[in-house]
């Protein structure tokens, strides 16, 4: 699915932020502030999906892309608080740029930093002994031959439970076994995607106040044209 920076998704996208603006926020790990708000990406239904992160002098003025789910915003105080993001990950992510589109590749490295470490490691996948804590919930591989859709509970990650004798298709883009370029969905890890009711209200009045606006321009739309006849 591909993702618009919020102004070319919605020029008047301010209004529905009650004439505030997501970007420029503060940007904060625990107390430490790491940079602001440069941007946001949303898809092509108007749900957030990354904030634009610019580190300016934490990282030498990096930008990185945050997971919405990741993200706690608060319009009032005028600050994100990121979920434990540290120097490690943003040298980890890979840069965005003004003039580039996250595309799915781009992504996925984004995706493996956020990920816990054991659902990428595809050496791991194929040394059942090596699955440890993260993978879909187990502690070890599991038994069953059949691959069934599980959700660990304490991430909120969605993942496979795993044949160790099969050989399901690996993704050589992340070499994560479960998803690829064509299957990918952002349901599938709403650990990473997913406005949370608890402390995210405010933000999903938002996202619904942009998608409901782009539900009314796409009804609304006419095409007119000239038929001339001799």
């Amino acid at each position: 699915m591909a993702l618009h920076r919020i102004k070319d998704f919605d020029p008047d996208y301010k209004n529905h932020f009650e004439n505030g603006d997501i970007k420029g926020l503060d940007v904060y790990s625990s107390a430490e502030k790491v940079g602001s708000v440069d941007d946001v990406l949303v898809d092509e239904e108007g749900n957030f999906r990354y904030l634009v992160i610019n580190t300016g002098a934490w990282i030498f003025g990096k930008k990185v892309l945050l997971p919405i789910g990741r993200a706690r915003v608060d319009m009032s105080s005028h600050r994100v608080n990121a979920d434990n993001l540290t120097k490690v990950q943003v040298e980890s992510l890979p840069q965005f740029n003004d003039d580039m589109t996250a595309d799915y590749d781009h992504e996925e490295q984004v995706r493996k930093v956020y990920r816990p470490s054991s659902l990428d490691n595809t050496a791991a996948l194929d040394s059942p002994a090596a699955l440890g804590v993260g993978y879909a919930g187990y502690d070890s591989a599991p038994t069953t031959t059949n691959p069934v859709p599980t959700v660990d509970s304490s991430v909120g990650y969605q993942g496979y439970e795993r044949d160790v004798n099969a050989d399901p298709a690996v993704d050589a883009t992340s070499g994560y076994r479960g998803y690829d370029r064509d299957t990918y969905s952002y349901q599938h890890e709403p650990d990473l995607y997913d406005l949370r009711d608890d402390d995210q209200q405010g933000l999903k009045l938002y996202q619904e106040r942009l998608v409901a606006n782009k539900t009314r321009q796409k009804t609304g739309e006419v095409s007119s044209g000239k038929n001339v006849q001799t």
